[in-house]
């Protein structure tokens, strides 16, 4: 073969794919999704509907973390309704652990005692919180991180 017509067939076998590239890149661009299903937003992950078995029962988790800050507070026990709450060893995120339980709508206390440092007086702190479940919640979550928490 000369010089001329192999560069006649890499000038058309470039053109074809440049014209292939362009034609899947037309098509591809309206099939995209619009940009509003590109933007995070917040969910709700809880239950829709009420417990399985009996609707005026009313699902509540409890979640335990010591403080965020290094040689913070150290939750050593929680207790809702007088139900004592296992702890399990603190892990690199301060998780200490968790619960579930199925309640009637009304008021509960929480209760859990924190660890302070060992030099400081006093040693403990004790802290109660009154939750109110209302007969229109599914589900409720109560966060405990060290002297903090949050029902939500």
């Amino acid at each position: 073969m000369d010089t001329p017509r192999i560069l006649r067939l890499i000038l058309l076998f470039g053109t074809l794919l440049a014209c292939g590239s362009l034609t899947l890149f037309f098509t591809n661009k309206s099939r995209s999704l619009p940009l509003d299903s590109l933007v995070a937003a917040t969910t709700y992950l809880g239950p829709k509907s009420p417990t399985v078995g009996n609707p005026q029962l009313v699902r509540v988790e409890v979640l335990v973390k010591d403080a965020p800050e290094a040689g913070g507070l150290q939750v050593t026990r929680v207790s809702f309704n007088g139900d004592n709450i296992p702890l399990k060893p603190r892990d690199i995120y301060g998780h200490r652990g968790g619960a579930s339980f199925q309640v009637p709508p009304g008021t509960y206390k929480l209760k859990w005692t924190v660890n302070k440092d060992r030099f400081a007086w006093p040693r403990t702190i004790s802290h109660e919180e009154e939750v109110t479940i209302s007969p229109r919640d599914l589900w409720i979550q109560v966060s405990i991180e060290g002297e903090n928490a949050s029902i939500r």
